[in-house]
């Protein structure tokens, strides 16, 4: 019996997919100027939303990278916006990416705290009781901009063996056992460690 003949090839005309978009390398006076819009934006705890906003719109970054910086972000110490700001920095145009990341993240809240102080120093009593009811009302929106953040990760954990059995052993040892952080991290980080360790190629068969 003969081979099958092999499918016809398409022609020279028919229409292609478009080609994946290449990721956009930004110039450090890029970083400077959107993590600092990001900074005056970012009102309520809200920055690593906005970073992500601003860096996927500008095909900066994949969902999965920003999903990886932002997970060493929380893991590394320090606030939580400066370092994924250096994070993203770093990853799209190193060091000085991450320099010029943070001074741009910083800036605006550098500015804003100083005016605040000198303001409310002269006030008795601190700031005024609809200032304070004010704030209390938007530390709800804040949370919710916080966890819009989370989503890409939430996304990557769902996709990764044992993913989600890390995510409740963590959420359980940190927020109800109360347990200390740094031995919870060291097991989980290890058990991660173990579960998505290289595996070595299997040989192809002949």
């Amino acid at each position: 019996m003969s081979a099958p003949a092999p499918p016809p090839a398409p022609p020279e005309d028919a229409p292609h997919p478009p080609p994946a978009p290449l990721p956009v390398t930004p110039t450090h006076a890029d970083l400077l100027r959107v993590f600092a819009g990001v900074a005056m934006v970012g009102i309520g705890g809200g920055l690593p939303a906005h970073m992500r906003r601003a860096a996927l719109g500008r095909a900066w970054m994949t969902e999965l990278d920003f999903a990886e910086s932002y997970t060493l972000a929380q893991l590394t110490p320090g606030p939580n916006a400066v370092n994924l700001a250096a994070m993203i920095g770093a990853r799209l145009r190193g060091w000085t990416g991450a320099l010029w990341a943070v001074v741009g993240v910083l800036t605006p809240g550098l500015i804003a705290m100083l005016a605040v102080t000198v303001v409310t120093l002269g006030l008795p009593g601190g700031l005024p009781a609809p200032l304070q009811s004010g704030l209390r009302g938007a530390a709800c929106a804040a949370l919710a901009v916080m966890l819009t953040a989370a989503l890409p990760v939430l996304r990557v954990v769902g996709g990764l063996r044992g993913g989600w059995v890390l995510a409740l052993a963590t959420f359980a040892g940190i927020g109800l056992l109360r347990l200390d952080l740094l031995p919870v991290l060291a097991v989980v980080v290890g058990a991660g460690l173990i579960l998505h360790r290289p595996r070595p190629e299997q040989p192809e068969r002949p």
